[in-house]
């Protein structure tokens, strides 16, 4: 089997790292507001005639899995999409990467702040995304095995 080496590919790998570090800013933002968010599911609970406590924690968690995934689902697909619009630029600069990474970092990182209200999770996703940067300059080798032109042997 030919084993090709195209952007689009490497930004998929990147993206889940990417996805891997805000995921993990996802939780740590849930995290920042367990209280209140224990707080008013407890409340709720009871008005519906739940007791609150077991329940409420599973809810918490179940959410912040939901919020991971997304989170993980969101970058491995934007890790990707910056790999094609790369490929399809067809100038190999690592400026054109770091352009793409922070736009998309850029508003990543004003939208988070503004939710949770708290700059810093606003430039940890922006961090998080020019790391997709290195990352891709390491991983991405446009000379091994682009061989586009051959078809794909299946073996």
């Amino acid at each position: 089997m030919v084993e090709r080496n195209d952007p689009a590919r490497t930004g998929v790998k990147v993206g889940r790292i990417v996805g891997l570090l805000t995921a993990a800013l996802a939780v740590a933002r849930l995290l920042s507001v367990q209280a209140e968010y224990f707080r008013g599911f407890s409340v709720f609970l009871e008005l519906l005639g739940i007791e609150p406590g077991f329940s409420v924690t599973v809810l918490f968690w179940g959410n912040a899995l939901v919020i991971a995934g997304a989170r993980y689902g969101l970058s491995y697909v934007l890790g990707s999409l910056i790999g094609v619009v790369y490929d399809w630029i067809d100038r190999e600069s690592v400026f054109v990467v770091l352009a793409l990474a922070l736009v998309v970092g850029v508003a990543d990182g004003v939208y988070s702040g503004l939710e949770a209200r708290n700059v810093l999770f606003g430039v940890g996703y922006l961090l998080a995304w020019l790391c997709y940067v290195p990352l891709f300059q390491w991983l991405y080798d446009p000379g091994a095995g682009d061989d586009r032109a051959t078809p794909v042997r299946l073996s």
